[in-house]
């Protein structure tokens, strides 16, 4: 089964935010989704994501938002992870990485364990890669993350 655990970033798109990711494509990061399975994030993501819509401060960015999450609910493919015991031990187990990463990205790292790859632009994330125990990428290129999962090029740019 071909899994990927989003970060908050990766995530703000099903609510129709743009990202700060040079290169970023809409298109391509669809096409790249609609190949994975199962799609996982953190219920501590939404959160995120909802504290950036209401920054926006329009009611459209709200409408965009519940719309959003919507499709993100019903949909069988994506799984919304919330805090578990497991995710805790986790935690507790990368918490000498407090200096450097915050606690929601601690809790986020927790919960991506289960799966095994994260998509995240956090820097400091991949600094700790080693530590963390887990494969990160920062590229949404359909080509990289073929690489990290072993894809075919060609099965990847159907």
């Amino acid at each position: 089964m071909r899994e990927i655990f989003l970060d908050t970033t990766y995530v703000m798109p099903f609510f129709y935010m743009d990202i700060d990711v040079k290169g970023f494509s809409r298109k391509k990061y669809a096409e790249l989704i609609r190949k994975f399975d199962k799609i996982h994030l953190s219920e501590i993501s939404i959160f995120e994501a909802k504290v950036k819509s209401l920054q926006i401060r329009s009611k459209e960015a709200l409408e965009k938002f519940n719309k959003g999450l919507s499709i993100l609910r019903s949909d069988k493919r994506v799984k919304i992870h919330g805090f578990n015991e497991r995710h805790d031990r986790a935690l507790n187990s990368m918490l000498n990485l407090l200096d450097d990463l915050n606690i929601i990205d601690l809790i986020i790292v927790s919960q991506a364990k289960d799966v095994g790859i994260l998509l995240t632009e956090d820097n400091v994330i991949h600094k700790h890669k080693d530590e963390i125990g887990l494969n990160v990428s920062s590229q949404v290129s359909i080509k990289m993350l073929s690489k990290i999962l072993g894809w075919q090029d060609s099965e990847c740019l159907k």
